[in-house]
C-alpha cells in the first residue's frame, strides 16, 4: 500500500469543509482514532477492506498511546498559554503531532492485509460502530452520512470521488 498516496488523501479530506470538527468531536466523543477512521474511508474508496480492524488497532496502539496522545495532551496543554515562547512550542509540537500521526499511517499501511469490498462505505462503517465505540447504531450512522457529504465521497463501488 502506498503510504505516500495515502497520506494525500487523509491531508485532502480532513482539509474539507466539516471534515475535521466532525472527526474532532468523535475523537473526543468516544476516543475515535482519526486516522484510522480516514484510513478506512481511504481503503473503501479503493474498493478494498481490511481483513480485520482489531489487529490494525493492535498495529498502531502502542503508536497511538505512547507518541501520539502525549503529544496532543502537551498540545492542548499549551493551548492556554499566554507567552509567545509557549506558542512557538505549541506550534512545534502540533507539527511534531501531524508527523506522528503521518507515521501512524505508514504502520497502518504495512500492517493492512487486505479483502474486495464491494460497498465504499463498509471499511469505515465496520469501524465506527457501536461494536467499537459508545455510541448508538443511529449516531454511528449519522456521523457516517454527514463525513460522506462533506467529504463528497461517492458511496457507489466504483464512483471513487464526487466530481
Amino acid at each position: 500500500m502506498n503510504a505516500e498516496e495515502v497520506w494525500a488523501f487523509t491531508v485532502e479530506m480532513y482539509g474539507r469543509d466539516g471534515v475535521a470538527p466532525l472527526c474532532l468531536e468523535l475523537q473526543e466523543r468516544c476516543d475515535l482514532d482519526v486516522n484510522m477512521l480516514l484510513f478506512m474511508f481511504y481503503l473503501g474508496q479503493k474498493g478494498q477492506a481490511p481483513h480485520s480492524i482489531s489487529a490494525l488497532e493492535n498495529a498502531v496502539r502502542d503508536w497511538r498511546e505512547q507518541v501520539i496522545v502525549p503529544l496532543r495532551n502537551t498540545r492542548r496543554f499549551l493551548r492556554n498559554a499566554d507567552w509567545s515562547s509557549a506558542q512557538k512550542l505549541r506550534g512545534k509540537v502540533k507539527n511534531d503531532e501531524v508527523a506522528a500521526e503521518r507515521i501512524e499511517q505508514e504502520l497502518l499501511c504495512k500492517a493492512v492485509e487486505t479483502i474486495p469490498a464491494g460497498d465504499p462505505m463498509a471499511p469505515a462503517r465496520a469501524y465506527l460502530s457501536p461494536t467499537r465505540f459508545k455510541l448508538s447504531q443511529s449516531e454511528c450512522d449519522a456521523a457516517l452520512e454527514q463525513l460522506c457529504a462533506c467529504m463528497k465521497l461517492s458511496s457507489k463501488a466504483q464512483g471513487g470521488l464526487i466530481a
